[in-house]
């Protein structure tokens, strides 16, 4: 592989748009989750939409094609009064799941603010849970891969064999239809995705408690070498704009603008990344399971204790940058459009550099369908 390193370009501040609690506006304290489409119960007649979309992603490269991998921890806001609802996540393989802590999305937030209050006074700016299988008599069309319990969630993973699958197994678990949705599904079928659909236990529905509106981690392989996925183009099938706020975290920075692949090409802005100060080992990486040790976290360490223990649990000793991209209003209808989901690459500082997973055979090459071949 490749390696990137990382560029020499001067950072600039940006407005934030502060997308820190997400809440499901119900009767009930409801359940904050991510990306896909929100399905209400089928006798629900109200607006129960995705307003903002937050995710933590953190992603491992990998020398060899198909083995990259990826975690995955989502949040939503969603507007409406039902009290429950089914989330259809699209994934490229069957996602492990578990429940991760809600402090995680505020602590990062608020790190994030004081790193940039420490660049903006600085004169220097450095420029460098187990599944079980499901039943034999589900619906061929739908195979259902795994169910489980993650907190208060029930969560099947799916996969649309046939077209025409998935709207009749949404309605027989006791949800709405996805309207409108042949092409969109019809995409993913294509590309053998997988769904997790979710929803809230009807055991905690009964008890008429609250509901413990943790975020779900899902870890998956991407079927790449380079490529950061996040899933967007189900999103479409809403009516309503949308934001996007993602903390990325990758061994190198993110491509913004240094050719087409950058995601300043799909319409999102760079709100921070790490930098390299004169105490740090050039293009190193910080370390973010012993942040008290780095010479760039050592300062802040204090603000991310939850975030230290998830780096610690999942990947003790790897070196990231933490780069956080940020859209506004996007459209449903133009997201749908869209060729393919969203795909984040390295940055590659040989401008000619076509990614791996962009190339044919690439799992993001439906989205450059014009690359030929990579140099």
């Amino acid at each position: 592989m490749v390696r990137p390193s990382l560029p020499r370009s001067e950072r600039r501040g940006s407005s934030l748009r502060t997308l820190l609690l997400f809440v499901l506006a119900t009767t009930i304290a409801a359940p904050t989750l991510a990306d896909g489409i929100v399905v209400p119960p089928r006798d629900y007649q109200g607006s129960l939409e995705e307003l903002a979309q937050e995710a933590i992603i953190i992603f491992q490269a990998s020398d060899q094609p198909g083995k990259a991998s990826e975690d995955l921890i989502l949040k939503i806001n969603v507007a409406g009064d039902a009290e429950n609802f089914a989330w259809v996540v699209p994934f490229p393989s069957k996602p492990k799941i578990a429940k991760e802590d809600a402090t995680l999305f505020p602590e990062i937030f608020k790190y994030v603010e004081s790193q940039l209050y420490r660049f903006r006074k600085s004169k220097y700016k450095s420029e460098s849970s187990g599944s079980t299988r499901a039943a034999a008599n589900e619906a061929e069309s739908v195979e259902v891969i795994s169910r489980q319990v993650v907190g208060d969630y029930d969560i099947a993973v799916v996969r649309e064999n046939e077209a025409g699958g998935l709207n009749p197994w949404l309605q027989a678990n006791g949800y709405q239809t996805l309207s409108d949705a042949a092409e969109t599904l019809a995409f993913y079928r294509e590309k053998k995705y997988v769904f997790a659909c979710i929803r809230v236990r009807s055991e905690v529905l009964a008890s008429q408690q609250s509901v413990d509106s943790h975020p779900l981690r899902f870890r998956f392989t991407t079927a790449g070498r380079d490529g950061i996925y996040f899933p967007m183009k189900l999103t479409g099938l809403q009516s309503k704009p949308f934001d996007v706020n993602l903390y990325v975290f990758h061994r190198f920075w993110i491509n913004d603008k240094l050719n087409r692949f950058g995601y300043q090409h799909r319409g999102f802005r760079m709100r921070y990344r790490d930098w390299d100060s004169p105490k740090c080992v050039a293009n190193g990486g910080k370390s973010y399971s012993l942040p008290e040790a780095d010479p760039f976290l050592m300062d802040t360490a204090k603000l991310l204790p939850t975030t230290t223990k998830l780096f610690q649990k999942l990947h003790p000793g790897k070196k990231y940058y933490l780069t956080n991209i940020q859209a506004n209003d996007l459209r449903p209808q133009d997201v749908r459009q869209w060729p393919d989901d969203l795909w984040l690459f390295p940055y590659y500082t040989d401008r000619s550099m076509v990614p791996f997973d962009a190339r044919p055979g690439g799992p993001a090459h439906d989205a450059y369908p014009d690359v030929t071949a990579g140099p």
